[in-house]
């Protein structure tokens, strides 16, 4: 039997994020504003549709910041899809995970169990979480070549089932 589950994870926004849609939406609208008030002083009504296009121009960088990320699990293989503003899909990683060597909730049992930290015995370390750290996982593949790597991210109770149903035996129901 084939086993397909996805999961769609938005990532919040940080300070920074929040910080550049302001400076956007602060910038489009002076922008609107000088040029309606140009076309009203010099009576050419069809700068008008340009402040159209700065508007929308700002909405869609706007929108491009928002993250989401996809985990898509097929049989034993686990995508890892980064969107971007809804409209742009980048494969982060594919996994198999008959070659995990670890999966748990991250905390400091993680470390004491599987002795891994950000990047220090991994090759790669793949993130791809909400950005709360609220229920953060950690899954240790051997990618044929990338090497090893530590994937942090965010799935759903019903996700997190099917993954540890996916993996082998040694590292089944670590958690």
């Amino acid at each position: 039997m084939d086993v397909f589950v996805e999961c769609l994870v938005e990532k919040k926004p940080d300070g920074k994020e929040i910080a550049l849609k302001i400076c956007l939406i602060t910038a489009a609208a002076a922008l609107s504003v000088i040029i309606v008030f140009l076309a009203l002083l010099m009576a050419y009504l069809p700068l008008v549709t340009i402040v159209a296009g700065v508007v929308w121009l700002a909405s869609y960088i706007i929108r491009g910041i928002n993250v989401e990320y996809e985990y898509i699990l097929t049989n034993k293989d686990l995508d890892i899809d980064k969107i971007t503003g809804k409209r742009k899909r980048k494969r982060l990683v594919t996994l198999n995970l008959l070659s995990a060597e670890g999966f748990s909730r991250y905390g400091d049992n993680f470390h004491e169990n599987f002795g891994y930290d950000y990047g220090g015995k991994t090759d790669v370390t793949v993130f791809a979480h909400d950005c709360t750290f609220k229920d953060l996982w950690c899954l240790i593949v051997r990618h044929p070549t990338h090497g090893k790597v530590l994937l942090l991210f965010s799935p759903s109770g019903d996700f997190i089932t099917s993954v540890n149903n996916a993996l082998p035996p040694k590292v089944r129901n670590q958690w």
